[in-house]
């Protein structure tokens, strides 16, 4: 609790004013969402083109991963999410089995495959799609929190203490 106190009290003087109470109130009450918007329109379009509304098991870092239809979104907790993108509805959501572990990385996508990559190591590679599959999990064996580049056809994940590059030699 005095953990909490603390984060509260924004100019540090060890005590907790009306300012202060007001940003807890409202961090308190923020809710977080996944919304969809059909682009297009003049003027203010806020109703007209809201499409849909998804608040259950969001992730606070990762960030979401549209691809081929189906936005993908990555829980902290391991758990990975499939939203059909036109309708917002729940294609498939399950923990990824064989890779438990914390996620800070954003999911990506190259290939026709989809990669997900673990705290602890863990790269997860998912056939893309609302009913994803997992292909393979691959140990690097040591702690992972950036999210993997791609370019020029290859996969860059960077470690704690090393760059890997995955990819078709040349």
């Amino acid at each position: 609790m005095k953990e909490d106190w603390r984060a509260m009290d924004l100019d540090r003087d060890g005590t907790l004013n009306e300012r202060d109470w007001y940003f807890y109130k409202a961090r308190r009450s923020a809710q977080n969402a996944v919304l969809a918007f059909r682009l297009g329109g003049q003027g203010d379009m806020t109703q007209k083109n809201f499409l849909w509304r998804y608040q259950k098991s969001l992730p606070n870092v990762p960030s979401p991963l549209l691809y081929k239809g189906v936005l993908y979104l990555m829980k902290e907790s391991g758990i990975l999410t499939a939203l059909d993108a036109l309708t917002g509805k729940v294609l498939k959501q399950a923990r990824l089995q064989g890779a438990l572990g914390d996620y800070f990385a954003s999911p990506v996508a190259a290939d026709d495959k989809v990669f997900t990559l673990s705290h602890e190591g863990k790269v997860t590679v998912l056939k893309p799609g609302g009913q994803w599959e997992v292909l393979a999990i691959n140990d690097l064996g040591e702690d992972c929190n950036a999210t993997p580049a791609i370019a020029d056809g290859s996969l860059y994940i960077r470690t704690r203490g090393a760059l890997y590059r995955f990819g078709k030699q040349q």
